[in-house]
């Protein structure tokens, strides 16, 4: 009878410990998934345990950081969560909460999901795109600690955060149409110049503005306030160019806007050291961020928060309302450092959490149809 009484109770014992470690399996695949992980994590490999904190915290590989952005990687303190969880299993969700990043985008959009998910709900959730943002988020939290202004193109608004995470401006923009679409990458802001010119891409002054050139030279180039720039770097008259001989293959020339409140520019723009010659900037139609769809641009991005973005960026109250109010034109081109460079990241996250989860269009279709994998 005592030999019975023994082996049931080493029996119940094992089966209590078996649904333990399945709780925690369980447990600890839903934690891999909301990670943006693709396959289930072993809490006894430390290895693998390794590799999925490392994700959790700074998110899978991403080529778009260039050298000279600040990337900060806390491998300490990775391997201190990776030993406490080694040590005690049942501490694995207080050490991934500590490694989490702090912006705030990413822990109202993680706490969304957790609560729509602990309601049990989750087929109302879009996962793929979830983990998608999630991921992004993480990447991000390789430039911690200092300001970053993040872009996002499908909700086509800027947000900046301080170095704690926290959101302290955001606003509208108007980024790249689907045909001449904003790029995706990470680049310093460096200084910001006011009145600046506006030197015409050499694509839309081919393709857009020399046809209409060539039918009233003087009225076209008056009204848009252009300047003919030679190849010697010179200002031309346009009365001494032979419009009509040329073509998109056969132009020596260079288009700049004058500067003032009828630039393209507007009156304010935020220089990047970035190679695809895209910038933040002020707009001559401020009209414009009023619209749902804004995606209008060539591909820079505008803002509908000039000075509140710019102040925030001289770390001072450096501009007035007043400055892009007034109608002036032809002021001199200034520009100024910025005390600090701000690492400017353009995102490509289809969801954000806002009262709720808010899913946006794919507007460029660069995730339609694409299966998201997570590498270290």
């Amino acid at each position: 009878m005592r030999r019975f009484a023994l082996i049931s109770t080493l029996l119940l014992a094992s089966w209590i410990n078996q649904n333990l470690i399945a709780q925690a399996h369980l447990s600890w695949k839903y934690a891999r998934l909301t990670a943006g992980m693709d396959t289930v994590g072993r809490l006894s490999d430390s290895a693998e345990l390794s590799r999925t904190l490392y994700t959790i915290a700074y998110g899978s590989t991403d080529k778009r950081f260039p050298n000279q952005l600040l990337k900060t990687i806390d491998s300490a303190r990775i391997g201190q969560a990776v030993g406490r969880i080694l040590k005690d299993t049942s501490q694995w969700k207080l050490q991934v909460l500590a490694i989490e990043p702090l912006a705030e985008p990413y822990r109202e959009l993680r706490k969304t999901v957790d609560s729509i998910s602990l309601a049990g709900s989750d087929s109302l959730l879009q996962w793929q795109t979830i983990t998608h943002a999630l991921n992004e988020y993480r990447i991000i939290n390789r430039l911690a600690g200092q300001m970053i202004a993040l872009v996002n193109i499908p909700s086509a608004t800027l947000r900046v955060l301080d170095p704690a995470g926290r959101v302290i401006l955001k606003c509208k923009v108007i980024v790249g149409s689907p045909r001449t679409p904003t790029p995706i990458f990470a680049a310093n802001l460096t200084r910001i110049i006011t009145y600046p010119y506006w030197n015409v891409p050499r694509s839309i002054a081919v393709k857009e503005f020399l046809p209409k050139i060539k039918k009233d030279p003087t009225g076209f180039l008056d009204a848009m306030k252009m300047q003919v720039i030679s190849p010697k770097g010179k200002l031309i008259s346009p009365e001494m160019i032979d419009w009509k001989n040329l073509s998109a293959k056969n132009f020596p020339y260079r288009l700049r806007q004058s500067t003032g409140c009828d630039n393209a520019l507007g009156v304010i723009k935020f220089d990047l050291d970035s190679p695809y010659d895209v910038y933040l900037h002020d707009t001559n139609h401020r009209e414009l961020f009023s619209k749902k769809y804004r995606f209008l641009s060539h591909g820079c991005i505008r803002v509908a928060e000039p000075i509140k973005l710019a102040n925030l960026l001289m770390g001072k109250e450096w501009l007035s309302d007043a400055f892009t109010e007034g109608r002036y034109n032809n002021l001199p081109s200034k520009s100024y450092p910025l005390p600090n460079t701000v690492p400017v990241v353009i995102t490509y996250t289809l969801v954000e959490a806002d009262a709720g989860l808010v899913y946006y269009q794919d507007i460029y279709k660069a995730l339609a149809n694409k299966s998201i994998t997570y590498t270290r």
